[in-house]
Parts: structure tokens; C-alpha cells; sequence
């Protein structure tokens, strides 16, 4: 049976980063016996550094526990820096359930991400809320097999350097140098078999935040490998300042029944072109990649702004295809805006409102 701990049998009280931390950290120590369930009652923790959590691990915040990171660390992550995990083979099976999890963006203006999890099969994240995060990520799910999403909150995100447009809520990434810099080793590793449903993204009503760029996506990428088996689903996105999904290099990926509300943009597909994303391994050069099959279908798209509700883009010689669009709604004047570059094998049916599509060096486009 499995092995059930409250934190405040170990130190955690509330209100105090030296103990709050310790208290969980020892509560979480506990995985290294074996299976464990980690309880945090009701209650405002403070966290001084970065908690780790092991395998086998389920972690169950009460709905009114919130961990307010009290530095410039991430909040939680699932390794340790100085030591190697290869492939999936990191610490696995853990489950994060309730809670919330507050970087204090509108306070601590620290750039970093509150959970990093890497190396890792069989990860869930359940009915979480994420709260005012600066410069990183909500979650950043690097080199996964098996990561799960569900009725959780993303809320409230500010880009001080203004070079961090690109930064996703929940980035689905690949172990690459420089692309996650917590631990572990950058072999290549890419994220696949994701499903990411039921939940928000927009502001969380600070007005030192916003709401996030990017909701979902990636932006690294390695020779040969691709982001497989992606499917984002039954989502609402608000008032995204840039595209709210971003997929790249991709391979069987869905994005169905969704919302997008006065956002940027909605959904934008990219091939990688023969660049730093190109290498391999071997950091060889091997030239520009596209995706294919690309699902987009039964979404709403109101009062999309400046881009396209739907942009799928390829490079030089290399074409995305596959793509199916159907049984989508388009709102407003500006939301009817969809665009094509080098794709191919491209397939739009019973989609409504839909009065512009653009195209450049498109072959085969079905319109039903």
C-alpha cells in the first residue's frame, strides 16, 4: 500500500521559507523508500529553493494550498543538477494534484520556471493552478513519454526583457544544450504521447501581469527528431499576445474543440529550416525538416487580432503535409484569416465563416 505523509508531520506550518521548504523536501525524501503520497493541507507555503520531486511520486495539494515562490529558483522540479539521466529514464511516474502554484511575478520579477520535468515517462499534472510567472515557463515538459494536462489554470505572465515573447505556459521540448538547463543530458530527448485538455490560459487580473504570448508549443528542435503524438484538446485560451498554439516539427498532432478569445493568433504550424534546429547529434548540419498530419478541427476562433487564426509555414525545399482543417468557427472580422506557405496535401472542410485563405507555393489544397 502505498505510503501516505502530511508535510507538517515534517516542519511545513505555513508562512515560513526555511521550514515550509525543508518540511516538503523531507515529506518528498520519502519516495526513495518507496511509493508515496504527499499531502500539503490548506494553507500559504513559501518556498526558498527548488523542490525535488522522485519517482513514484503522487504529490496532493489541498484546493486552498498555495506555494508562493520566495526566490529566484524555479518551484519543483524532478532531478538534480549534478547528476545524468539519459532518455526517459529519469525520475517518473508522478502525479501533481490541486493546489496552486504562485511565482510572484507581480512581486519577484526573477526570470524563471515554476516545474521543470525532464528525462521522465508517465507524468500528470491534475487540477493545478499556475499563477504570475516572469520570463520562463508554467511547466516545462522536456524530453517526456507520456505527460498529461487536465483542468488546470494558467494565469498571468510579464516578458520584462521583451525577449521573451516565445515563452510558452507549458513548453513541450526536446534535451537539447541550452534548451533545459536544470539536469540531465542533452541526447535528444523529445517530448511525445501528450495530451493536454480542459484547461485555461490567460490573465490572472494582477495588473503588474498579463495574460501569456504562447499557451502551448515548442521552439527547439534536433535533426530526425520530432515532437510525436500531441494532442491538444477542449482548452480555452484568452487574450494571448501572440500565436496561443505553436507546433513545430510535429508528427500525428490534433488540435480540436478549443477556444480561442481575442487572441494574437491562434494556431501555427512550422516546419524547422536548415539552421541551428537542423543539427544532429553530432552537431552536423543536416538540413531543414517538415511535420505532417496535422489535425485542426471543431475549434471557435473569435476576434483573433493582428496574425492568422490559422498559419502553417514551411522552409526551402522541405513542405509540412497533411494537414486536415474542418468543422471549425470563425468569429469576427479579423478571426476569418487562415494562411499556407510551402505545404502540401492540404484538406478544409465544412468550416464556417471561413472567407480568406491565403496561399504561397501550396500544392494539392481540397476545399469541401
Amino acid at each position: 500500500m502505498k505510503n501516505i505523509v502530511n508535510v507538517k508531520n515534517y516542519g511545513a506550518k505555513g508562512g515560513c521559507g526555511l521550514t515550509d521548504t525543508i518540511g516538503i523536501q523531507l515529506a518528498l525524501l520519502q519516495a526513495r523508500k518507496g511509493p508515496v503520497t504527499v499531502y500539503i493541507p490548506k494553507g500559504v507555503y513559501h518556498i526558498i529553493y527548488e523542490l525535488v520531486i522522485y519517482e513514484n511520486t503522487t504529490l496532493i495539494l489541498d484546493d486552498e494550498a498555495t506555494l508562493i515562490r520566495k526566490s529566484s529558483n524555479a518551484m519543483l522540479k524532478n532531478g538534480h543538477k549534478f547528476k545524468k539521466y539519459y532518455g526517459y529514464n529519469g525520475h517518473s511516474n508522478i502525479n501533481i494534484i490541486g493546489g496552486t502554484f504562485d511565482a510572484y511575478g507581480h512581486t519577484n520579477n526573477t526570470n524563471n520556471t515554476i516545474m521543470s520535468i525532464g528525462h521522465a515517462s508517465n507524468i500528470q499534472i491534475l487540477n493545478v493552478t499556475f499563477k504570475n510567472v516572469v520570463g520562463g515557463h508554467a511547466i516545462d515538459a522536456c524530453g517526456l513519454d507520456g505527460f498529461y494536462v487536465s483542468k488546470c489554470k494558467f494565469l498571468g505572465f510579464r516578458d520584462d526583457s521583451g525577449k521573451r515573447l516565445f515563452s510558452e505556459a507549458v513548453q513541450i521540448d526536446i534535451q537539447t544544450k541550452g534548451a533545459f538547463p536544470k539536469f540531465g543530458a542533452p541526447d535528444g530527448t523529445i517530448t511525445k504521447n501528450v495530451l493536454i485538455e480542459n484547461c485555461y490560459f490567460g490573465n490572472s487580473g494582477d495588473p503588474n501581469m498579463s495574460a501569456w504570448n504562447r499557451a502551448v508549443g515548442s521552439h527547439a528542435s534536433m535533426y530526425n527528431a520530432f515532437y510525436e503524438n500531441i494532442h491538444i484538446q477542449n482548452n480555452t485560451f484568452e487574450g494571448l499576445g501572440d500565436f496561443a498554439v505553436t507546433l513545430l516539427k510535429s508528427k500525428e498532432t490534433t488540435v480540436t474543440n478549443n477556444t480561442f478569445i481575442d487572441c494574437e493568433g491562434g494556431v501555427r504550424y512550422l516546419a524547422v529550416p536548415t539552421g541551428k534546429y537542423s543539427l544532429d547529434i553530432n552537431k552536423f548540419d543536416r538540413g531543414g525538416q517538415a511535420g505532417s498530419t496535422l489535425l485542426i478541427g471543431e475549434n471557435t476562433f473569435k476576434n483573433i487580432k493582428s496574425k492568422q487564426s490559422i498559419l502553417v509555414k514551411s522552409y526551402e525545399k522541405v513542405k509540412n503535409k497533411d494537414i486536415y482543417i474542418f468543422n471549425n468557427h470563425f468569429e469576427g472580422d479579423t478571426s476569418n484569416n487562415i494562411k499556407f506557405i510551402k505545404s502540401t496535401d492540404i484538406y478544409l472542410m465544412n468550416n464556417k465563416h471561413l472567407t480568406r485563405i491565403d496561399k504561397d507555393k501550396v500544392d494539392r489544397l481540397i476545399q469541401i
